[in-house]
């Protein structure tokens, strides 16, 4: 229902004609309602991208199944739009950094909490310390509690970002070359808040993933036709 009045009435409204549905899921309980939504709505069948569709990119994750959709497919469109080698660092629930070698292969990544997780872990395992949204405080030193969580969660993962992405990139270059140049990549929810902190990322993409499914959507409508 809340699919039929939300999301999906959107486009319904607008009298356009879907012809093709390309999902990302990492929850699996949801994408049988995901496909009922879908033919109910636009009497269309969605395709789910996950490890077993072949978007012309190898997966050197063991076992493959197990590198989730969002970050194949984020790989699949940063390397689209910037080309191998790169390093993309998404933040949002999770902060997740990934690496595509040369050769166009996603070799893996690391995974870490997000700055969500970090504020929702301090409020639920303390006793006094208040849940703060994640946001850019005035200083680092703080001079209330509230605004020293603040401080904490935003230049936590800020440095946690960083630190992560310069130790991908260095043992990227040691499995390549020691002259190797990575693209370094940010995107995510949270990303456009530390990006500021971030020199050393290239470009931001606030809508990676989408762009990966449209590229992959496209390819399976065929050239030449046009994607709703």
């Amino acid at each position: 229902e809340e699919l039929f009045f939300d999301r999906l009435r959107y486009v319904e409204q607008r009298f356009v004609r879907i012809d093709i549905v390309v999902v990302s899921s990492v929850v699996p309980e949801l994408n049988g309602t995901l496909t009922e939504a879908s033919q109910e709505l636009f009497q269309v069948t969605p395709t789910f991208i996950d490890a077993d569709f072949d978007i012309g990119m190898p997966i050197k994750y063991e076992p493959p199944s197990h590198a989730g959709a969002d970050r194949l497919i984020g790989a699949f469109a940063a390397m689209n739009r910037h080309g191998a080698p790169l390093i993309l660092c998404s933040i949002g629930t999770a902060m997740v950094v990934d690496a595509v070698n040369s050769a166009g292969e996603y070799i893996g990544g690391l995974i870490a909490p997000g700055p969500r997780l970090f504020a929702e872990s301090l409020h639920s395992k303390t006793a006094l310390l208040p849940l703060i949204q994640p946001s850019r405080p005035e200083s680092v030193i703080a001079k209330t509690t509230p605004e020293a969580v603040a401080s904490g969660i935003y230049y936590g993962a800020a440095s946690m970002a960083d630190g992560l992405i310069r130790r991908v990139e260095s043992e990227l270059r040691e499995l390549e070359a020691p002259d190797v140049s990575p693209k370094i990549i940010l995107a995510g929810g949270y990303g456009n808040l530390l990006i500021d902190e971030l020199p050393i990322v290239d470009v931001f993409e606030e809508n990676l993933v989408l762009e990966g499914l449209h590229i992959l959507g496209k390819r399976i409508l065929g050239a030449g036709q046009g994607l709703s």
